[in-house]
């Protein structure tokens, strides 16, 4: 039994002293290709992508979220996009309402419900934004009676500021809802969104020759990424990974699994999964790395020293101020104190 703890210690010192070295190796010699690999889609380097909009000053997946993400610089609004009963496209990040709406005041009996099991009208009757107001330092009168978006509605958003950010859209829960990333490219292409010359050479990417890529396409779902492959091939798209348990051998697999039959051009890890010898992996690969969800200063500190292709944030602000790309602050509401509740 003693000769086996020594063995073990023995194989931990020298797994230990390899992972110092092969890890070392990559924190001083970071691989460089990320911008090289975004500028061959279009995408800003490193990209600012705001979850949900500004999700820490505003109520997720609301106007007021994605006008500020807008209005602060944002590279690109990110939004989940789910179908109501009654076909409309919203966004919306939960399977059902209760976290973030009264939905429990106004259809106490259907409050269990998923999403998709109301329609529009029904929806359009609940508040989205007091619920902020009950947790967050950034509670602001205003976020009362904030309504669900449609994906239509985003998409002016995007438009109507002095800015003009992309937009990476989730197929949220595909399974649930069959057909949904031809109908999100269509809502896309009668927008004028995809093919709209207005939208292409924006300032932040002036020095790429190709034009500014106006949309990228997400999902935890294989199928839904190929289903958008097959309808818009020349679309970006990111494969999302949720798997908390990762290391070499793992990561390699969501490699392959990424870049067979071209499925998806970028990997979307959560942050502690992003290691540098995993970035460098993926630039081997030609695909791009966003990991998510950064909001932390010492987090983008740390990615930005292994030059991480982007961050999925919900303070696109802490990131840009950072980067020093963030342009004049619109007026924020006057913080109030934190609720006791």
């Amino acid at each position: 039994m003693r000769i086996r703890y020594i063995l073990l210690i023995a194989f931990a010192l020298l797994f230990g002293s390899f992972m110092v070295f092969y890890g070392g190796y990559y924190l001083i010699n970071p691989d460089m290709r990320g911008e090289e690999i975004l500028a061959n889609y279009g995408i800003p380097y490193p990209a600012v992508i705001a979850h949900r909009g500004s999700s820490i000053k505003a109520p997720e997946s609301t106007a007021s979220a994605y006008e500020l993400a807008r209005d602060t610089g944002s590279d690109y609004l990110e939004a989940d996009v789910q179908r109501t009963r009654d076909g409309e496209l919203i966004i919306f990040h939960d399977e059902n309402l209760t976290r973030t709406s009264n939905v429990e005041e106004v259809f106490p009996d259907r409050a269990h419900l998923k999403v998709g099991d109301f329609t529009y009208e029904e929806l359009k009757k609940l508040d989205f934004g007091s619920w902020f107001n009950e947790e967050s330092r950034y509670a602001s009168p205003e976020y009362e009676g904030e309504e669900i978006l449609t994906l239509r509605e985003l998409i002016q958003i995007a438009k109507e500021g002095d800015h003009t950010p992309g937009l990476i859209l989730e197929s949220k829960h595909p399974e649930k809802y069959p057909g949904i990333e031809a109908e999100i490219i269509e809502v896309l292409e009668e927008e004028n969104w995809l093919d709209n010359p207005d939208l292409a050479n924006l300032p932040q990417i002036e020095d790429i020759e190709k034009e500014f890529a106006p949309t990228i396409f997400f999902s935890f779902s294989p199928a839904s990424l190929r289903s958008f492959k097959d309808l818009r091939p020349e679309i970006p798209r990111l494969l999302l990974i949720n798997d908390n348990m990762i290391g070499r051998r793992n990561w390699q697999g969501w490699l392959e699994r990424a870049t067979e039959d071209d499925l998806a051009q970028g990997l979307g890890p959560k942050g502690f999964m992003s290691w540098p010898w995993h970035i460098a992996a993926a630039h081997e690969k030609e695909l791009f790395v966003f990991p998510y969800t950064i909001n932390e200063l010492w987090q983008v500190k740390a990615l930005a020293r292994i030059h991480s292709s982007g961050y999925i944030t919900d303070r696109p602000d802490v990131i840009l101020e950072f980067l020093d790309r963030l342009p004049e602050l619109p007026e924020l509401p006057e913080l109030v104190e934190e609720s006791t509740h």
